[in-house]
């Protein structure tokens, strides 16, 4: 049941009204229903294993705190981390060795659809990140299997993310008695933003970069070229629409999850790019993966630094799944940050002594780090290490087989000159829209203005959104991870 579908906007509603008609006490009980009925519509099987995995992780808990040694501590929460991370391996591995030969992303991804129960990655992390909470004694053991129940299945986040702390998810369940209207009218603006770039941008583009992609011998270097930046864009839209959409479906409910993005796009080198995309993810394994072993190499000095920075972007890349693909994307950004982390100090101190060409880096590195990003997307999207060689190949080779390398042939690329126009405008639109959502000051502006306005852009976008795409049971990009 797709997030765009008619069949789970009218399971969003019964389960909203039966929500708000329940006593506070008996509303964790009713999401943790909602939730699972959601989740066993793709697959009972798969419901089941949710659940015992939440059991175990839930008395693994609970037995932390019974036990009195660090020994005995150390060697269960080990015990179930371990097991729950080959778990999660097992799962990815054995997608992607039964995965059909040359499938491309969206070929893997209905393998991984198969397989690898929905949203393994993302309740699998919260769950380990809330033993490893509990072992650091940053939030107590819940005495309810509810409330770790709902913390792993919670339906909005599920699907794509985010990948919520369990110290803020429980927080807020406490308060589901406060259930504020201004917070749900804030969560259907931000659902109505998300089906807007998911719609709007994100799908228009997917033909172009699926035909692209798929056979970059038929097209020019130019071609290819506009093919990796439209993929960034695309991702983008796709994977930020999704948060938008789980974060305002959240507030429906009197949760609201974490932030995933901060204008990726923008930023000055990687490291902070890192910290402006994939936030829940990224920020997950800084706190428990990079910091512990950063302090367990600090022996070492600089290479410790590389050493960590190294198997922790590996491990973003592997997250996404079995594939040399996803290993090779992780460990070019991992080359790429160790880079940029040990050069960091000197190039600021180089341009800090010449104010001129530092004012000329703020415009430069953003493109330059831009430029990187797509560089590793070419990588990421490719279905094989040897169609990621040949895509960037040729592009770089220039004329081949009388394809001239400034050929663009929008018949080819599947869209009009008009309709790209349009799609980059929107996309325009929508950058703006995340900017001025991260600003109070234009949030609160917003909101200050004539109901008259606001309601004028809320149709708007609808009309906009349905005049270009539709509703359907279309699949997110993220969802397959």
């Amino acid at each position: 049941m797709s997030f765009l579908s008619l069949s789970f906007v009218l399971f969003a509603l019964v389960a909203l009204a039966v929500f708000q008609l329940a006593p506070p006490r008996f509303r964790p009980l009713v999401l943790l229903f909602a939730s699972l009925a959601f989740y066993a519509t793709h697959g009972l099987g798969n419901a089941l294993l949710l659940l015992c995995v939440t059991f175990a992780v839930h008395r693994a808990a609970l037995g932390l705190e019974r036990r009195e040694t660090e020994s005995g501590k150390l060697r269960l929460v080990g015990v179930v981390v371990a097991s729950l991370v080959v778990a999660l391996a097992g799962f990815k591995l054995a997608s992607a060795l039964t995965a059909s030969p040359g499938a491309g992303a969206e070929g893997e991804g209905m393998a991984l659809r198969v397989l690898v129960p929905l949203g393994l990655s993302y309740y699998l992390f919260k769950l380990i990140g809330y033993l490893l909470d509990v072992y650091w004694e940053k939030v107590p053991a819940q005495r309810s299997i509810v409330s770790v129940a709902l913390y792993a299945s919670f339906f909005p986040q599920i699907v794509s993310g985010p990948i919520e702390r369990a110290g803020a998810f429980f927080e807020q369940l406490g308060r589901l008695d406060e259930l504020d209207p201004a917070s749900v009218a804030a969560g259907l603006r931000r659902i109505l933003f998300g089906l807007f770039k998911k719609i709007a941008i994100a799908d228009r583009l997917a033909v172009l970069v699926d035909a692209v992609h798929s056979h970059p011998s038929a097209y020019s270097s130019l071609e290819l070229l506009l093919g990796a930046y439209l993929f960034a864009l695309q991702l983008y839209a796709d994977f930020s629409g999704v948060t938008d959409i789980a974060i305002g479906l959240g507030q429906l409910f009197g949760v609201k999850g974490p932030e995933n993005f901060d204008l990726p796009f923008f930023a000055r080198n990687l490291p902070e790019y890192w910290r402006r995309w994939h936030m829940s993810l990224t920020s997950w394994l800084a706190d428990y993966l990079f910091t512990p072993l950063r302090m367990a190499l600090r022996d070492l000095g600089q290479l410790g630094l590389a050493l960590a920075i190294l198997v922790n972007m590996v491990a973003i890349g592997v997250w996404h799944g079995a594939a040399w693909t996803y290993a090779a994307f992780g460990l070019l950004h991992g080359i790429l940050m160790v880079a940029s982390a040990l050069t960091l100090k000197r190039r600021d101190a180089f341009f800090r002594e010449r104010p001129a060409l530092s004012r000329l880096r703020g415009f430069t590195a953003p493109l330059v780090t831009f430029h990187l990003v797509v560089l590793g997307l070419v990588v990421f999207r490719a279905s094989s290490l040897t169609l990621a060689v040949e895509y960037l190949a040729r592009f770089a080779e220039g004329a081949r087989g009388g394809i001239a390398p400034t050929r663009l042939s929008f018949p080819l690329l599947h869209i009009t000159p008009g309709a790209l126009l349009g799609i980059l405008v929107l996309a325009a639109l929508m950058e703006f829209g995340n900017w001025a959502m991260r600003r109070p000051a234009w949030s609160q502006g917003f909101l200050a203005a004539p109901r008259v306005y606001r309601w004028a852009l809320y149709y708007g976008i609808i009309l906009v959104t349905l005049a270009v795409g539709h509703l359907g049971e279309q699949t997110f990009i993220y969802a397959q991870f």
